[in-house]
């Protein structure tokens, strides 16, 4: 589940048809891990293809967003968000002040939104 998130939250920064003007803070160190390929406008390898991405947005972020709007902005914040904001992304407490909410909070809407994604591709397998 983590790793669909941390592809969707690279194709967020990519796609076109995904927020451009949102980053994942886990694409560059899967980047570092798998290497990464020089191009024109650098963009960071990417396991999954656009419509793998595209599908995963449409169907399983989609019923998160829908279900349980708490839990898509945990994940959203968390994996795919504005530029620039690369060094705070990684903390739960960012997340928090983000959402409103205490850490606790944060923490726990996160990890229901990654066992929801977890649960849905779980089940499409």
């Amino acid at each position: 589940a983590e790793f669909a998130l941390e592809q969707w939250g690279i194709w967020c920064r990519t796609a076109t048809p995904g927020p451009k003007g949102a980053i994942s803070w886990m694409g560059p160190m899967v980047d570092r891990l798998v290497g990464t390929i020089v191009e024109a406008d650098e963009r960071p390898v990417r396991a999954w293809e656009d419509n793998d991405c595209e599908a995963f947005d449409a169907h399983v972020i989609r019923l998160v967003r829908d279900h349980n709007p708490e839990a898509y902005q945990a994940l959203r914040h968390y994996y795919a968000f504005p530029d620039g904001d690369d060094y705070r992304a990684i903390s739960k407490s960012v997340l928090a002040k983000r959402l409103r909410v205490n850490r606790d909070t944060a923490v726990k809407r996160l990890e229901i939104g990654i066992n929801m994604v977890a649960a849905m591709l779980a089940m499409a397998a």
